[in-house]
């Protein structure tokens, strides 16, 4: 699977940035308590909270391994990422074997590597090597996801000076040091009032509503293109016609489904990005609306709990339509080899809006409480 960069049109095309997570995957479904679901929900939620929001604001659609392989497998696809991505980030907390292994190929590429990983928990023969480090507390969260702000923002426009791997393998001289760790940024002093709360979440919302109108259009274009195969569907389907008459339709559909599912699923990877990055001031200003009286809530503070309750429910319905898309899909993709890559981007798609409708629901939840 391909990750590109998201880009508003333009008349000329956009070169597209490719970003693959080495991460330690876990297993989402081992026992609770397990080391394997802790160590995946640990790992999500350092994706869900600095990883993806930081990518989301450079434009670029990360994935993780996660989202190609099953927990210890090391794929081709996986390989091909590693050493083929314009970046990788990877994340070295608790020194995963895996993570060390793709990490020692990627090093040998010369190609932008980012390093992150939680204080204490970095394996030792990495622990000289530049690192954004991090705490895992909220603030300590916020600050790693600013720090990889940067630190994209360096790659794609500085350019990446390669680690000693790759430049004893090319010949290319000793690089001058750097420091080994890079601290957290201390919080910024200046703590917004609710009126300033309100106007952020407010820009953040009118961002994910283009999202939405973007996510509702792919999915119109797919409808419509499953509506104009029809016809060739049903000729080839036909008493008597041999089943080779269907592979010029099923070709027809995946070609024509191609860019659609691709653009659905960059825009709801944005969406869920967008969502992850909103999650924090809308807290925020849902804890400052819960400690006001009452009766102080009339007025702007109850027309910010009733657009939460609003962006719920259109969220509740984007997923729904897409649930539909997905279902329809899936039947295709078991007719044509030729569809199974729109298809993976559909469910993509599928999986990172619903991996945020845990914050929608608890946001409505809150919303409803305090109204």
């Amino acid at each position: 699977m391909s990750i590109m960069a998201v880009t508003d049109p333009a008349p000329e095309e956009v070169p597209m940035t490719t970003c693959f997570v080495i991460a330690p995957i876990g297993n989402e479904h081992a026992p609770d308590g397990s080391p394997e679901l802790q160590a995946f929900e640990e790992n999500l939620e350092i994706y869900e909270k600095v990883i993806l929001p930081a990518c989301t604001r450079h434009r670029i659609v990360p994935i993780r391994a996660d989202g190609i392989a099953d927990s210890g497998e090391i794929t081709e696809q996986i390989c091909r990422h590693v050493l083929q991505d314009d970046v990788v980030i990877a994340d070295l907390t608790g020194g995963n074997g895996n993570v060390t292994y793709e990490l020692g190929i990627r090093h040998l590429t010369g190609k932008p590597v980012i390093h992150i990983g939680e204080h204490g928990q970095l394996p030792f023969d990495l622990s000289q090597i530049r690192t954004i480090m991090f705490k895992r507390s909220r603030s300590g969260l916020v600050a790693a996801r600013r720090d990889l702000e940067t630190a994209l923002e360096g790659v794609l426009h500085n350019g990446f000076e390669p680690l000693t791997p790759a430049r004893i393998l090319f010949g290319l001289p000793a690089a001058t040091p750097l420091p080994a760790v890079v601290e957290p940024e201390p919080e910024d002093p200046e703590t917004p009032g609710l009126i300033d709360r309100f106007a952020r979440v407010e820009e953040q919302t009118e961002a994910m509503g283009e999202t939405t109108e973007a996510i509702a259009g792919f999915m119109t274009v797919i409808s419509e293109v499953a509506l104009q195969i029809g016809p060739v569907l049903e000729r080839a389907s036909q008493p008597g016609s041999p089943m080779s008459a269907w592979l010029p339709a099923m070709n027809e559909l995946a070609k024509a489904m191609a860019e659609p599912a691709s653009g659905l699923r960059e825009a709801c990877t944005r969406f869920a990005g967008q969502m992850v990055e909103m999650d924090a001031a809308v807290q925020t200003t849902f804890d400052v609306i819960e400690a006001m009286p009452p009766e102080h809530r009339e007025g702007s503070p109850t027309g910010f709990l009733e657009q939460m309750v609003s962006v719920a429910e259109s969220t509740h319905e984007v997923i729904g339509m897409l649930s539909e898309v997905e279902a329809g899909m899936r039947w295709l993709v078991k007719m044509s080899r030729e569809l199974r890559a729109p298809g993976r981007d559909i469910s993509a798609a599928v999986k990172q809006v619903s991996g945020v409708m845990t914050r929608v629901a608890d946001w409505e939840h809150r919303a409803r409480a305090l109204i």
